[in-house]
């Protein structure tokens, strides 16, 4: 006989108050995020998921995703995060944007995007499509890799 493995779950909201035991998985169903306790993390630390989750209006983004933007719009940073906590994102080169008319990640409220060289700014725009950049939330704040 099969048994059924359940896993804890329920909306982000609920998650982000949670400490989830070492190695408990959880899921958040609003957005289709996996994620494992270490007995410490409020919410527990997010697995990178393979799937790639199409961006064609403005979305809020989970740390662990991987987002394809499929049309100009924009895809806002959560405000928060565990520390290196990590999410990508990827133009697709059948959105259309251009660099008058990006595809914009936006940074949470109160924070920005800093890049490897020191500057910081509240949005990251994409216009190059097939090329993947890397978020990581470290010390409270966003930066990203090229």
């Amino acid at each position: 006989m099969a048994r059924k493995i359940q896993f804890r779950r329920g909306p982000d909201v609920d998650r982000d108050d949670t400490v989830l035991s070492n190695g408990e998985p959880g899921f958040s169903t609003d957005t289709k995020q996996l994620y494992i306790g270490d007995g410490e993390t409020l919410g527990g630390v997010p697995v990178l998921m393979s799937k790639l989750v199409n961006v064609s209006t403005q979305t809020q983004a989970a740390v662990g995703a991987r987002y394809l933007f499929i049309n100009v719009t924009n895809l806002i940073l959560p405000t928060s995060a565990p520390d290196l906590a990590t999410l990508t994102v990827t133009l697709s080169p059948n959105a259309g944007a251009t660099k008058d008319n990006p595809a914009r990640v936006i940074a949470g409220a109160n924070s920005a995007i800093t890049d490897g060289t020191g500057n910081s700014d509240s949005e990251y725009q994409m216009a190059i499509p097939g090329v993947e950049r890397t978020f990581i939330f470290s010390h409270g704040g966003w930066q990203i890799w090229r």
